[in-house]
């Protein structure tokens, strides 16, 4: 197994950790995406569209 020091786990840890925040950033990307389209298409058909 390795032998990692304190701070090499802490640097590798914070990388595993940004990796994963970016992860979940675009997978929320989607997931946001997809239901404010179904939403403004239910607004739409409820009230009708927005005058500017």
């Amino acid at each position: 197994m390795l032998k990692l020091s304190m701070g090499e786990l802490l640097l590798w840890g914070g990388i595993a950790a940004m990796g994963a925040a970016v992860g979940i950033e675009f997978l929320c990307m989607i997931i946001f995406l997809v239901t404010g389209r179904k939403l403004k298409a239910r607004l739409e058909a409820e009230y009708g569209r927005q005058q500017k």
